[in-house]
Order: C-alpha cells, then structure tokens, then sequence
C-alpha cells in the first residue's frame, strides 16, 4: 500500500483504506502480546520478515480461513491457508 502512496495514486490510496476500514470481509484486529510470541517463532522456522510473521501469526491466532497474497513465501507457515493472486493469472 505504501508504494501507492509514494505515487501519489489518491484513487489506489482510497480504495485500499476504504476496504481495510469498511469490508464486510476484512477485520483489522490489535497486536497482542500472543500475536508477538507467535510471530517470533513462525519467524524463526519460516525466515519471514518481521511484518510478513506478524500477518501470519495474527491470521492463524484469529482463525483466517483464507490468507491471499502475493507473496509466495506465506506457503511456508504451516496450516494457513493460502492463496497467491499471481496463481490465479492466466499463463
């Protein structure tokens, strides 16, 4: 996201916080204590960066049923769910 703000992209900027804040389907949830703890070891048995284990670790704890990225590297944390929108692209 920050990367459309650097652009200067007002209407990627909108759209973004328009579903983070109102999407039936998104809930942003506070880093807890158990969310660190998590993050840490998922960290250190995946090599994710630190922001990358937070995601996981706060998708697994709350029960995510689906993780989409583009990021292949989330395939490395066990039992979540993952899907890379880049997969879904036609060859």
């Amino acid at each position: 996201m920050s990367g459309h703000y650097s652009r200067g992209n007002v209407i990627l900027q909108v759209g973004f916080k328009d579903l983070l804040l109102h999407s039936a389907n998104v809930r942003l949830v506070p880093i807890a204590r158990a969310v660190l703890e998590r993050a840490a070891a998922l960290r250190a048995a995946t090599n994710l960066k630190t922001p990358d284990a937070i995601h996981a670790a706060t998708a697994l704890i709350e029960g995510c049923t689906l993780f989409v990225t583009n990021d292949a590297l989330f395939r490395r944390v066990p039992g979540l769910n993952v899907t890379v929108l880049r997969d879904l692209l036609p060859p």
